[in-house]
């Protein structure tokens, strides 16, 4: 069985842009969007974070399937830890002196100094109320390292379970909680979405122990991929009414398990279609988009308040959508590529 999956890297593109054309939706920049039927695809939304803490799960189990591939948890957190957080940290200082300079919400310096204290912390997603949101994803991404955190040890106890019955009963045991989470709290605590990572990686070795049955044929992977796409589509639109929490913690999520194992099938058109090569470099960095979305957004609303002042928006239409997008994913392939410089140089001095 091939240990990587080329259609999920395009996965995390697809859910990435959708997450940055939601806050775009939220900031005065789609408003043409409205009342068409992308706004369903757009403010569901169709893909949220559930989607990369299921993906991030998923891969970790495949690649740490054997206890000789399973890394030590220093050189692991350590690793991720300079991947991420330094992005996060200029998107916060860039946030941070924006919001200073254009609004009053930070004209408190106590306040200021501890939303700010908060951000490059990471304390911000366990008390969101103390601090003003400077860069929204932080919450995201203290999940993640949370979950990375418990990822080796969670990664060893999973290759000693040999009863399928066993990993079944833990996977559903992980929405069991999050359902509970949903009834308890009035709105789900980010803290405990970490839950999805797990249940990622549950379902990663459900899909190595060859304990879920996938189609056998291209025609039908496909033809169940857009079945799935539609029970999707349909959530967002008739369900979400009736429980928002649910249908964005639970349902949604569950079917993106199942766009997620019939894509790892490698089998059909949509696979080929996802595993073109320039989308899967989108996909691979696509968390980049994510920490640094906010910034691009208050950019623009920098523009819109000091230079036009609301006068007109000459970014709410679909032709600077997509000028803002391929800029904002170029700039996102630029930090990756000096990264890579930076680490290569740092490695042959070592």
């Amino acid at each position: 069985m091939k240990l990587y999956f080329p259609a999920l890297d395009s996965l995390r593109f697809f859910a990435s842009l959708n997450i940055v054309l939601l806050h775009f939706s939220t900031s005065s920049l789609l408003s043409y969007a409205k009342e068409t039927v992308f706004e369903p695809l757009i403010k569901g939304p169709f893909f949220n974070t559930s989607m990369f803490f299921l993906l991030s799960g998923f891969i970790y189990a495949v690649l740490f399937n054997k206890e000789e591939r399973i890394p030590k948890l220093k050189p692991f957190l350590k690793e991720r830890f300079w991947r991420l957080y330094p992005l996060h940290i200029i998107s916060t200082l860039i946030v941070f002196a924006i919001i200073v300079y254009r609004t009053h919400h930070l004209d408190n310096p106590i306040y200021a100094i501890q939303s700010l204290a908060l951000h490059v912390s990471l304390l911000w997603a366990f008390v969101p109320n103390l601090g003003h949101a400077l860069n929204q994803p932080s919450w995201a991404l203290t999940v993640f390292f949370l979950c990375y955190a418990l990822t080796p040890v969670f990664a060893k106890f999973l290759n000693r379970q040999n009863k399928n019955a066993t990993i079944w009963l833990m996977f559903f045991f992980t929405w069991a909680l999050l359902a509970s989470g949903i009834i308890y709290f009035e709105k789900l605590p980010n803290i405990l979405r970490g839950i999805v990572f797990f249940s990622g990686m549950l379902l990663g070795k459900l899909f190595l122990k060859n304990a879920i049955p996938l189609p056998k044929t291209a025609r039908l992977n496909d033809l169940l991929l857009l079945l799935t796409a539609i029970l999707l589509y349909a959530n967002i639109c008739w369900f979400k009414p009736l429980s928002s929490g649910f249908c964005h913690h639970i349902t949604s999520p569950l079917l993106y398990c199942a766009i997620l194992i019939l894509l790892a099938n490698n089998k059909g058109l949509i696979v080929r279609i996802f595993s073109v090569s320039w989308i899967r470099e989108l996909g691979k960095i696509s968390f980049y988009v994510y920490l640094l979305h906010c910034v691009a957004i208050q950019f623009l609303h920098l523009y819109l308040s000091k230079v036009v002042q609301w006068k007109y928006n000459p970014f709410n239409n679909f032709k600077a959508t997509v000028i803002i997008i391929i800029l904002l994913y170029g700039s996102c392939i630029a930090y990756k590529a000096i990264v890579q410089r930076f680490s290569k140089r740092s490695s042959k001095m070592h």
